[in-house]
């Protein structure tokens, strides 16, 4: 089996202690020290070398008893023990102001490496136990016989602890029932095992999908691919007609340009002629009955005095040619001639005339000008609606289009087919993309889920094979604990005869169950409880359990022992020390005492063991 001793503590900074040197023996180390010398702050230097000072945590926290023994008067607070394990020397070095440590093989002087935040991995490397199983059975001190309650957890609870590392089938039962438990089943929904199988099976689910999307995933893409063809020939149908519309529409336009050109040089034309009746502007139709009826009146009254004196003049003709000579007649008569003709070259004679034939001349120049002003009127209105319409140079349309057969109407309305074609295909090309991206996101993922899927199927695998290993172990558990019970009866007997050797029979029997449960007959022949126990017998008890727990279960590892007989009578004594001392030659054993019977027992037995005073130290 594995030996672990101490072979010298340097206690640089420690409570009471600076720059101390402390050498072992390999066997029986014999401390001797008054209260309050220091025996105790060895002790838990010993301890805060291998833990630390967090009772067993893996981490720091505040510690009390990291408090009590930090010196007052140095800044420092650390130190160093040589352990030999196996023939190896190993130094471990510990700062306690922070719990961190080192841990160097003198032998090859390399760093045996650890997680630094685990505070207690020194002490699990070198003893192979946590901090609760040494500090329960490892060391034995004085105050552990004021709990009362402190037996019973010996005995039951803390035990226990051993058990788990070591011989308890009962308790590595329900550490394999704990850890089938947090596995779980079929049935158990919140458990490991079921979410792993259920993941698995959606996994599958999802492949099997992606392995189908992936058939269809070429036949879609075809059919897309076919869609954006079709598109793309409808929109060069569409712009080859809409071109062939707008020349259609250019050349109605250079149409009405023609027409707009040939109306408006009409409409100067007309303008032209317009300016040919100034002396019109501004007159109407009431000007001109105004002018037509002064005419008709200086006309009427030229006529009607021009008659009354040529019928007098003929009448006075007559008469003088009837009464007085017809040659006279004739002679009035020429005479009357002469004088109209010469009357009607007269300005008052004429008067008349001209102002009727001024009437006849504006009257006409009149209709003329108010026709030319309609047709302007009319020119313009034709030149409003030709503005209204497109117009185009024709110099600037140059397509090849035969309009007597194009239809415009048809080719509109094929237009607005096309563009409900071209509507519908984008609207199906960009469903089949966002189809085709989903089925690309899908199968994206096809290596992770499958890199996923392999590793829950490895875990379920191992998940399975831990469940038989389980179920396999506990059949064994069972098995051997039916078929093997010579461990106990083992212990037992070791127990027994520890107990009977120091008590001098004073019980007959002490026997522990599996689960370390104490059974004490007395002589008398009844059964007594645990805290029916004298002090002084539980601790006897409590010796000979822990020594049995050592020889049985423990490699050979140093025991400490700190005033742990202070309740037993000199004879009890010297048989615990004999007991000691034999289990010395297996394993080393440091005992503090505040008393010299153990130096006197010894030494009149003539025996010689390493004994050091503490106030020597």
């Amino acid at each position: 089996m594995t030996e672990i001793f101490i072979k010298e503590l340097y206690l640089l900074s420690f409570g009471k202690f600076e720059d101390k040197k402390i050498i072992f023996d390999r066997d029986f180390n014999l401390f001797y020290g008054k209260n309050e010398s220091g025996k105790s702050t060895i002790t838990a230097f010993i301890e805060g070398l291998l833990y630390g000072f967090d009772e067993g945590k893996n981490r720091k926290s505040f510690s009390k008893k990291k408090e009590i023994y930090k010196p007052k008067l140095s800044y420092k607070y650390a130190g160093y023990g040589i352990f030999s394990k196996d023939g190896r020397d190993i130094k471990v070095t510990r700062n306690f102001e922070d719990g961190s440590y080192t841990m160097i093989d003198l032998s090859t002087n390399k760093e045996i490496q650890g997680k630094k935040s685990n505070i207690n991995f020194p002490g699990e490397y070198l003893l192979g136990i946590n901090y609760s199983l040494y500090k329960n059975y490892l060391s034995s001190f004085q105050s552990q016989k004021d709990d009362p309650k402190a037996r019973e957890n010996l005995l039951e609870r803390l035990v226990n602890e051993d058990i788990d590392y070591n011989f308890s089938a009962n308790k590595a039962l329900e550490i394999l029932d704990d850890r089938e438990n947090k596995i779980g089943s079929d049935r158990a929904y919140t458990k490991v095992f079921y979410k792993t199988r259920l993941e698995i099976e959606e996994l599958e689910n999802k492949l099997y999908e992606i392995s189908g999307l992936k058939k269809t995933y070429r036949s879609d893409f075809e059919k897309l691919n076919k869609n954006k063809d079709e598109l793309t020939n409808c929109k060069l149908r569409y712009d080859k007609l809409k071109k062939a519309c707008d020349a259609y529409k250019n050349n109605r336009a250079s149409e009405n340009y023609r027409d707009y050109s040939k109306w408006t040089q009409h409409l100067y034309d007309i303008n032209t002629k317009i300016s040919d009746y100034q002396d019109v502007y501004g007159l109407d139709e009431k000007y001109l009955e105004n002018l037509e009826n002064e005419a008709k009146q200086a006309k009427n009254k030229s006529y009607f005095t021009n008659k009354w004196e040529f019928f007098s003049l003929i009448m006075i003709c007559l008469g003088l040619g009837f009464f007085v000579n017809k040659y006279f007649y004739i002679l009035a008569m020429a005479l009357v001639f002469t004088y109209f003709i010469l009357l009607s070259k007269d300005k008052s004679v004429n008067n008349g005339e001209d102002l009727y034939d001024k009437y006849n001349k504006t009257r006409a120049r009149f209709l003329r000008y108010k026709s030319l002003r309609q047709e302007k009127d009319k020119v313009e209105e034709v030149i409003k609606i030709l503005e209204k319409q497109d117009i185009k140079d024709s110099s600037l349309t140059n397509f090849d289009l035969d309009l007597d057969d194009f239809d415009i109407v048809k080719s509109e309305e094929d237009l607005d087919r096309m563009l409900e074609e071209i509507s519908s295909l984008n609207k199906e090309i960009a469903s089949q993309e966002k189809d085709l991206l989903r089925i690309e996101d899908k199968i994206k993922d096809e290596l992770d889920l499958v890199e996923r899927l392999n590793f829950l199927k490895k875990k379920f695998s191992d998940l399975e094979k831990t469940k038989k290993a389980i179920a396999l172990s506990k059949n064994i558990i069972r098995q051997i604990v039916k078929e093997n019970p010579s461990d106990f009866r083992r212990l037992n007997n070791r127990i027994n005869s520890i107990i009977k050797e120091i008590s001098k029979n004073a019980y007959e029997s002490i026997v522990f169950d599996e689960k370390l449960r104490a059974k004490i007959r007395t002589r008398e022949g009844y059964y007594m409880a645990i805290d029916q126990l004298s002090t002084g017998f539980f601790d006897q008890l409590n010796f000979a359990l822990k020594l049995s727990l050592n020889e049985e279960v423990f490699a050979d590892i140093f025991m400490i022992y700190d005033d742990a007989f202070i309740n037993y009578d000199r004879q009890r004594l010297r048989n615990a020390l004999f007991f000691l001392l034999d289990s010395s030659s297996k394993r080393q054993v440091i005992y503090f005492s505040c008393h010299e019977r153990e130096k006197e027992i010894f030494d009149a037995e003539e025996i010689k063991i390493n004994y050091i005073d503490v106030e020597d130290v």
